[in-house]
């Protein structure tokens, strides 16, 4: 069941993903606004892994992320999702499948953050779930990868729980804040998935 809030008109896109305790959908406009909120609050634990949020500084670079969302939709490029808290109804996070090959490769990155004050519920499991159902069954994926530093243990439980089989380190793969860190890689199968 669709909240009331994300239904009808107010869906731009026929793609809208449900799990237990979520909901997720294209962003739009209008979600900037609470982007900005729920990274704003996270800043200190997202900036840590991610090179994006200290470009995020306001709503209106939240809402220039939500229009580069939408035109990576629309070129085939990406697939970005606002998560949202079906009961509350809140904004908790965000996850995607970027990097996007359909052709020979077949495969995407996974992408997934909950705010900082929604973790250890369960909802990061949760989406990475949702969005590997959706890759493999509706996007026709091969392979579902993901990347992350090795320091963060919580997506590391996330990609276990899921599936995911370790494959192995890149070292000084990418500059974050400054320095060269690591990154760990992750993979899944559409062979291997839901074994």
């Amino acid at each position: 069941m669709i909240p009331e809030e994300f239904s009808g008109a107010a869906i731009e896109s026929s793609t809208s993903l449900t799990g237990r305790k979520i909901f997720l959908r294209p962003f739009q406009e209008a979600d900037s606004a609470r982007l900005y909120e729920a990274v704003n609050q996270s800043r200190e634990m997202l900036k840590r892994r991610l090179n994006w949020v200290s470009e995020a500084h306001s709503q209106q670079d939240c809402l220039q992320f939500v229009q580069r969302a939408s035109q990576e939709k629309t070129q085939g490029l990406a697939e970005h999702f606002g998560v949202f808290d079906r009961r509350a109804q809140e904004l908790i996070g965000a996850g995607a499948l970027t990097r996007l090959t359909t052709r020979n490769a077949s495969r995407a990155r996974l992408g997934v953050w909950i705010r900082a004050d929604r973790q250890n519920h369960g909802y990061g499991a949760e989406v990475a779930k949702v969005l590997c159902e959706y890759g493999f069954r509706d996007l026709g994926l091969h392979r579902i990868y993901a990347r992350m530093d090795p320091a963060n243990r919580p997506y590391r439980k996330v990609l276990m729980k899921v599936g995911f089989r370790y494959e192995g380190s890149l070292r000084d793969e990418k500059k974050l804040n400054g320095r060269w860190i690591h990154q760990e890689c992750w993979g899944l199968l559409r062979t291997e998935w839901k074994k």
